[in-house]
């Protein structure tokens, strides 16, 4: 059995219970976080877990809502001899050893305990973590100077799980998350809601934007999350704006949810 714990749902500028977006996935006793903002530690502990229980990490891009928990993750691990496997583009990797320098210096949180997995930031990226999952990642549109990959996982005789946040609707994620039983997509803003909204120029999507995206991309179940503060109490309203009058599978995930998947 695969889950997915949505460790946290919001934004940037999350307050009250929905904290920066991470998630996690399980398959038996393999783990991997996805994303690493501020409140990594704290999540974690709030699903039961330590530092020293995740061996796989996933960042999408370098914005500090996705890496600024990285350091922490880092030092909690920092005498743990098993591995911790890093992916991410090559320059969010850059800046993930720049943060660990500069916030612990001298503490040397860089040990040979962490392997490094740079993905390309010129198109797709196919690597095999596990005997039955592989990751599959693709840049997507984010502002200059900022590769942002979206990413899925495939587990043999399993589900298959995209990803894809801090970034607009595009043939890139679509292609990539093709026939996928769960998109987790970004839905920063709602069309209904904020009708003056032009999402385009900040990177983020609305509600309906992510709806679209599943539809085309065949997905059967889409779960929104990196929500605004503004939006983030107004589920009923995100999901009629994402299902459009379709018959699309839509949740809101709350912080600490955990969702089985066959």
């Amino acid at each position: 059995m695969v889950y997915v714990t949505f460790m946290g749902t919001g934004g940037a500028f999350s307050t009250g219970p929905r904290g920066n977006l991470a998630l996690l996935i399980e398959n038996g006793n393999f783990r991997m976080v996805i994303e690493s903002g501020p409140l990594l530690v704290h999540q974690l502990a709030a699903a039961g877990l330590e530092a020293r229980d995740i061996d796989h990490i996933f960042i999408s891009h370098s914005h500090g809502d996705h890496s600024l928990g990285f350091p922490m993750l880092a030092l909690h691990r920092n005498t743990h001899p098993k591995l911790l496997h890093v992916y991410g583009a090559s320059s969010t990797l850059d800046s993930l050893r720049i943060l660990c320098a500069a916030s612990y210096q001298g503490l040397k949180l860089l040990r040979n305990n962490i392997y490094w997995h740079p993905l390309s930031e010129a198109g797709r990226e196919k690597v095999f973590i596990a005997e039955d999952l592989t990751l599959t990642t693709d840049v997507v549109p984010h502002p200059a100077g900022v590769p942002t990959l979206a990413a899925r996982w495939d587990f043999l005789k399993g589900p298959s799980i995209t990803f894809a946040t801090d970034t607009i609707p595009n043939p890139t994620t679509i292609d990539l998350a093709r026939g996928s039983d769960l998109l987790i997509h970004d839905a920063s803003y709602s069309a209904t809601l904020q009708p003056d909204i032009v999402p385009g120029p900040t990177f983020h999507s609305t509600a309906r934007q992510a709806g679209e995206v599943a539809r085309q991309a065949g997905c059967s179940h889409l779960a929104l999350v990196h929500l605004s503060p503004e939006i983030g109490d107004s589920s009923e309203v995100l999901i009629e704006e994402a299902r459009a009058g379709t018959g699309l599978q839509v949740t809101i995930p709350v912080d600490g949810q955990r969702v089985p998947m066959r």
